[in-house]
């Protein structure tokens, strides 16, 4: 009986082993805004950053399967007091778990009394495709 519990946890590390190598393609696109017009923003996957979107931008990035962090900030920025954030916009920062082949997501800018936020918001291929074109991919380790 020991044998066959063994050996179901063996297949079970197993699936989940390779399941975990599973690459799979996540792409942004940031929407123009003229209110945050001079910020860059700064994303981050797991703590380590992979790039930088401009208005209108767009970024590709080949991940493994599984959940990751990501982040965006904006370092200093003109901007309009008290909504933007007066040196920038407060950093934003969620947990997604990428499971299928591709994921869509679109950075908008959400104001706030005191200093807005560039969210990350996971949406359909079809409205990804309507906000901007898709670069190549990069790889992340």
């Amino acid at each position: 009986m020991s044998n066959c519990y063994v050996a179901a946890t063996l297949v079970i590390f197993s699936a989940c082993n390779a399941f975990s190598n599973e690459q799979i393609s996540a792409n942004f696109v940031r929407e123009a805004n003229p209110m945050v017009l001079t910020q860059i923003v700064k994303l981050s996957v797991d703590g380590k950053m992979v790039g930088k979107i401009s208005h209108g931008g767009n970024k590709e990035l080949e991940l493994k399967a599984g959940k990751h962090k990501f982040e965006t900030k904006v370092g200093l920025s003109l901007g309009v007091p008290n909504v933007t954030g007066f040196n920038g916009a407060k950093k934003f920062s969620a947990v997604y778990d990428l499971r299928d082949s591709e994921h869509f997501f679109k950075i908008v800018f959400k104001p706030a009394l005191m200093g807005g936020k560039h969210e990350i918001i996971e949406v359909d291929k079809k409205e990804f495709l309507k906000m901007g074109k898709r670069k190549k991919k990069e790889p992340v380790d």
